[in-house]
């Protein structure tokens, strides 16, 4: 089911909240009341003696869901309604008040112009009818697309750049009426966020987590390829030999006969491709931790992925072992005699799993990108000693100095370039940094580095929430694209998750770091001709004209599939000129040398077979010429 452009998946978000410790039942359900308005609303029935709120309610799922994923309404039931038959009687759902008779702030009007200005568009973008200084604009029912449309009100009213991840930090009238107040008074035209997060300090781990054999006085092998302590402590491990060292020292058994394989974020795009190839490259049983009720309703969440790529494979299902859990609470979710019994059960460790959001701060991302990343730390280090394969990207580096290109070796350290300015990236740099802390202790780790992943490279298929398919779709519909040849990688996901499973099987990769990119870079210009010799009439314009009417479909069309992209367009000055980044990928390249698996590259036939796709799953309609061409 899609709703704001996201595919929602109802039974994942009953399952979170009945886990609130307020919750007994819970149905989630989409309502149109208007026309054209679909949204989300929870229908509880509350434990004995609990009082459960919207706004309490939100603040619980805001660290277990995606925002999109998070109900507008919420609805108190003494019992859900049932059919003869003892089915769920969705049409005896009552229609949810649009009072927000629980709002727990007390109302708090205006006290100056810049606060009336806001709470005007606060009301207009919320559809209320007025809205206090100290409300808060998510407790409201705001979520990502309102936010996008709020920033576009506030640019035009006030002249001020106000970046998406502020108004998190500032999510009401009052607290970003006293930032305009500042701005204004200095000169100043952009609003940044204003937490700074030090990363230094959130790099900790648990000092229990460690080999409960583990010696200190495993020392790094020579050649080093690096010496040098960062602000983060010692460098990550990483020479000829290691693997061989820490296999012998900690008995890790030979990655190529593993029985028992756990893997996180299996239900996303790169997990289910990696559960796939895990299931083609190996015999083993894939534990799969998995957000649900129970054991069946997870298994059916893994299938649905899968079939959605175009991946199940019945013969193979018994081999998929659903984990009901949770990436972001202790334990991953599990009772201490689960964990200690999948500690026990597990020979290797793939953590994929993270809650991809370039618009949220490290602060909402970090219990399930970092906590996360260290409750799999410690899966793998009781028991018996795990390796563990985790999946990062390259967005943990950033650019030394402006106008300035830099070739990123993989032996390179994120800790000694700029902190990256996205939340997501900051997350999953922390991350990094706990992984390389466990391998220092004696837990066997490897880092892949993922670009920009991108559909399959035989079927096309794709991440629908993914910007390079929403920037195709979106350009046809608008006909027109900016004036510029963006060059970035594409990496297909099938040559991604072949190549994390064949470096993984190696045992000379452990203590490595990979960068999983396309040698080939894409040139946006090569797309266009494409989309024009298939007979898509598409103009282009001016980045600030194309910009300007980004601006308009994000104001007057928030569900547009362009209107999220906003944030990727920021206004540029006339001596725009971004840093260039380059990435090596020898270890790369030498894991993969003498074998069958290759990035394909981005030419004119992989860029029909994903534009193809996306005609024939009806996310683009078929050109009115040259129809012919369509095969």
């Amino acid at each position: 089911m899609k709703i704001r452009g996201f595919r929602i998946e109802l039974g994942e978000i009953e399952a979170v909240l009945t886990q609130a410790p307020e919750v007994r039942e819970a149905i989630v359900t989409v309502r149109e009341d208007q026309p054209g308005e679909r949204r989300l609303v929870a229908y509880l029935v509350p434990n004995p003696q609990q009082s459960p709120t919207s706004n309490s309610l939100r603040r619980f799922l805001s660290g277990r869901l995606p925002d999109y994923m998070i109900p507008c309404a919420f609805v108190m039931l003494e019992a859900i309604p049932l059919t003869p038959n003892g089915k769920v009687d969705r049409r005896a759902l009552p229609t949810p008040e649009q009072t927000w008779s629980d709002q727990e702030a007390t109302y708090t009007a205006p006290r100056t112009p810049v606060e009336e200005s806001l709470a005007q568009i606060w009301a207009e973008v919320l559809g209320r009818d007025r809205v206090g200084i100290y409300d808060n604009f998510f407790d409201l029912g705001g979520h990502s697309l309102l936010v996008t449309q709020l920033v576009v009100r506030v640019r035009e009213r006030f002249q001020i750049e106000l970046s998406l991840r502020s108004l998190f930090e500032m999510p009401t009238v009052a607290e970003l009426a006293q930032s305009i107040e500042l701005a204004r008074q200095t000169g100043a035209s952009i609003i940044n966020a204003k937490t700074v997060v030090d990363l230094k300090n959130e790099a900790v781990l648990d000092p229990a987590i460690c080999p409960e054999h583990w010696s200190a006085d495993l020392s790094p092998p020579t050649p080093f390829p690096y010496q040098r302590r960062g602000e983060f402590g010692s460098p990550f491990l990483q020479g000829e030999g290691l693997g061989e060292r820490l296999t012998k020292q900690y008995c890790v058994e030979d990655q190529t006969e593993e029985a028992s394989i756990f893997l996180s974020g299996t239900t996303g795009f790169v997990g289910a491709f990696l559960l796939n190839e895990l299931l083609q490259q190996t015999q083993a049983n894939i534990y799969c931790l998995v957000r649900s009720a129970n054991a069946d309703e997870g298994k059916r969440r893994i299938r649905s992925s899968l079939e959605s790529y175009l991946l199940w494979d019945e013969s193979k299902s018994s081999r998929i072992i659903p984990v009901v859990g949770d990436l972001s609470q202790p334990l991953l979710g599990l009772a201490e005699d689960e964990f200690r019994a999948m500690a026990n059960q597990i020979d290797v460790i793939y953590h994929n799993g993270a809650w991809v959001h370039h618009a949220y701060p490290y602060s909402t991302l970090k219990a399930t990108n970092v906590l996360g990343t260290q409750e799999v730390l410690r899966l793998a280090s009781q028991i018996k000693v795990k390796p563990v394969h985790f999946i990062s990207t390259t967005s943990v580096f950033s650019s030394v100095e402006p106008f300035r290109a830099k070739i990123v070796r993989e032996t390179d350290h994120p800790d000694d370039y700029p902190v990256p300015s996205s939340g997501y990236a900051q997350s999953k740099r922390v991350a990094e940094k706990l992984v390389t802390i466990a391998q220092e202790r004696g837990i066997p780790t490897c880092i892949y580095r993922l670009g920009r992943v991108s559909g399959h490279s035989k079927t096309g298929v794709f991440n629908i929430n993914d910007r390079f398919y929403r920037l195709i779709v979106g350009c046809i519909q608008i006909a027109s694209v900016p004036d510029e040849d963006v060059i970035e990688d594409m990496t297909p996901v099938d040559y991604v998750s072949r190549a994390i499973v064949h470096l993984s099987r190696q045992k000379s990769s452990l203590g490595k770091a990979f960068h999983v990119i396309n040698p080939q870079p894409f040139h946006s210009k090569m797309l266009l001709e494409l989309l024009r010799s298939l007979g898509y009439a598409i103009a282009s314009v001016p980045y600030a004209a194309w910009r300007t009417k980004l601006l308009q479909i994000a104001k007057f069309s928030p569900e547009h599939i362009l209107s999220p992209l906003l944030p990727f367009f920021p206004e540029r000055s006339s001596a725009y000129n971004p840093a260039a980044i380059e990435f090596d990928y020898q270890n790369t390249l030498d894991g993969l040398a003498g074998n069958y698996i290759t990035c394909p590259p981005v030419d004119e036939q992989l860029l029909r077979t994903y534009v193809f796709h996306l005609i024939h799953s009806g996310f683009i309609e078929t050109p009115q010429l040259k129809i012919g061409a369509i095969d």
